[in-house]
């Protein structure tokens, strides 16, 4: 008979083992669940517990959506800018080819020559191929083709002339400026 009570009370064990923690995990179940008895491990006597014979329903997670990469749009060509070959250009291009202080110096001179004139002549007898032309004055003007089939009409032709015209001559531009300030040409 003894043997018989020691199984009993391991088979109450064993559903004290699993129902008491689900009992106690389930909130607020004793007051919307139905008995049920088992007997506590310690004293062996008999304890009520309310129990939900159905578990309650816990809310199914929602997957967590995943950023959809967007294609990335393949660059495009900037078009480029159409070059403007201009007196405003082509002092750019000095200022960016020799430095601010050249600049300024070649700048005195090209004033003092032909205010910046892409088309001055001296002497004015109509023939480019002879006089002094364009911008840097080149003395004959067809010199300047060296640099370009367009001498005639491009400052930006001329001032590339002219800036290697001063700098094989003199050295540089300031050094073509002092020159002509003590003979009047260069």
């Amino acid at each position: 008979m003894l043997l018989a009570v020691a199984a009993a009370l391991v088979i109450v064990l064993d559903a004290a083992v699993v129902v008491v923690p689900q009992a106690l995990a389930d909130q607020g179940s004793a007051s919307r669940g139905s008995g049920a008895l088992i007997a506590d491990a310690a004293t062996q006597s008999p304890i009520a517990l309310m129990i939900d014979p159905t578990p309650t329903p816990s809310a199914a997670p929602t997957p967590t959506p995943t950023p959809t990469l967007k294609p990335t749009p393949k660059p495009t060509a900037k078009p480029k800018a159409k070059y403007v070959d201009s007196v405003a250009n082509a002092r750019l291009y000095v200022k960016r080819t020799i430095g601010l202080t050249q600049y300024n110096c070649i700048d005195q001179l090209f004033q003092h020559e032909s205010k910046w004139n892409p088309r001055a002549m001296f002497p004015s007898n109509g023939d480019p191929t002879t006089a002094s032309y364009g911008i840097p004055q080149a003395h004959p003007g067809i010199k300047m083709a060296a640099y370009g089939s367009n001498w005639r009409t491009s400052p930006l032709t001329q001032v590339k002339w002219g800036i290697w015209y001063v700098n094989n001559r003199y050295g540089s531009a300031c050094a073509a400026q002092a020159f002509k300030k003590n003979h009047g040409w260069y």
